[in-house]
């Protein structure tokens, strides 16, 4: 039995962690890390020394997805995979998928202090790109780990016009390689992500931890509105071909048709304007839509849908557009077996828990696509997330540390046939 004084240490250590982590950002003034900076190698090599201080063989890959693996001449595969993201949103809460890399960790460490041999290879995986910020293409760690990646993501751009093959050049990597690396997630494992629910059911409920059940379908989009610029005193407003009017009732739209269907989620989260000046008459906007359902058939149908409103919205106002899908998810499934080892792993730490359907997307359903899959949720304040103010309890992080610690015994002794 391990001591509490080690629960302890370790416990504190991790919330330690969170705080160091939580201050790498590229902004002094708030939290912002994103794939392929200089943030970003700053945070693979601590966290890569965190994993070697828990005793794993870690490495960080070209992406800079951070892999550490419990060494052992015991285990055998199929292995157990735990983890999350490091990277984050603009003006981000430091808890969005650290958390889960650090909990990761600290759970490896837990079990190391009591004593226990695992059965399986088991690695805690440090994903470099969920958030899509940079690329505007999520799961970019986690869909290379997989085998999954896409090569032609490697022509996709950034906003200063640089894209991915170039800037993995700069830092002297072949991407052609990169493209062909050799996957560490298999068809027959098991990955395990603890999240923040990034919601205010748990608190609701009274719950510290919850189990996810599923996961969204979503897809990101892109409308570019070209009008006509012109001089904002001498331009008649009926001879005027105003991008951002155009723009604003397409935003609108966008608004209107998810408050009329409450199964889906649409948001206009970027807006770009050009010339972007107080005189001119907008000629050119660009805007995002983000967009959710609970499947990815009816996602697909609703997408068809709110595009016709917005292509008719173009056309009676004589402007031009431009759509362009750039990702689309399908929904993902937790496997149902690994949710029974969850909950007894959640039973045995906390009073009670919630089963939820997760609205946010994960590196979970991008690993879905290989392998089976199991999430645990862990209540912060507000249900605030993607924003400065984000937190969670002290109190909580432990529970979700021994649950965790927990729910990879469950997996590893129940969770195989041959076991």
């Amino acid at each position: 039995m391990i001591k509490e004084t080690h629960i302890e240490n370790i416990h504190r250590r991790l919330l330690d962690r969170i705080e160091i982590l939580g201050a790498i950002s590229s902004s002094s003034e708030c939290l912002t890390r994103v794939f392929l900076s200089k943030e970003m190698d700053i945070a693979s090599r601590l966290i890569q020394s965190w994993m070697k201080t828990a005793g794993l063989v870690s490495n960080i890959d070209p992406f800079q997805n951070v892999v550490g693996s419990w060494p052992s001449n015991t285990a055998r595969a199929p292995s157990i995979h735990i983890g999350s993201h490091y990277d984050t949103v603009v003006d981000a809460g430091k808890y969005d998928g650290a958390l889960g890399v650090l909990l990761s960790i600290a759970a490896i460490e837990l079990l190391q202090a009591e004593g226990y041999t695992p059965n399986r290879h088991i690695n805690a995986l440090a994903f470099c790109d969920e958030e899509g910020v940079r690329y505007q293409t999520t799961f970019l760690g986690s869909s290379l780990l997989c085998g999954t990646f896409d090569p032609t993501t490697l022509e996709k751009i950034d906003s200063n016009g640089i894209d991915m093959r170039s800037t993995l050049k700069a830092r002297g990597f072949d991407s052609d390689g990169i493209a062909k690396t050799a996957p560490i997630i298999q068809k027959d494992d098991v990955f395990l992500e603890a999240h923040i629910e990034q919601g205010p059911v748990l608190e609701a409920n009274g719950h510290a931890l919850g189990i996810v059940t599923g996961i969204a379908a979503q897809s990101r989009i892109g409308i570019t509105v070209t009008g006509k610029a012109g001089h904002a005193g001498t331009t008649p407003h009926e001879l005027r071909n105003d991008a951002l009017t155009c723009a604003a009732e397409m935003v609108l739209a966008v608004e209107r048709f998810a408050a009329e269907r409450p199964a889906v989620k649409a948001t206009v989260g970027k807006l770009d304007v050009s010339p972007n000046s107080s005189n001119a008459i907008p000629g050119k906007v660009y805007f995002s839509i983000d967009f959710r359902a609970a499947h990815l058939r009816r996602l697909k149908a609703l997408k068809i849908e709110l595009l016709e409103e917005i292509e008719s919205i173009a056309k009676r106002r004589s402007i031009k557009i431009d759509k362009q899908t750039f990702q689309e998810t399908s929904h993902a499934d937790c496997d149902p077996e690994i949710r029974k080892l969850l909950s007894r792993a959640v039973a045995a730490n906390a009073s009670a828990a919630s089963e939820l359907f997760s609205g946010a997307g994960h590196d979970a359903m991008k690993v879905a696509e290989t392998c089976r899959i199991g999430m645990l949720f862990v209540r912060c304040r507000d249900g605030l997330s993607h924003h400065p103010d984000e937190f969670v309890e002290s109190s909580d992080i432990l529970v979700a540390l021994r649950t965790l610690a927990d729910m990879i015994k469950q997996v590893d002794q129940n969770a195989f046939p041959d076991s």
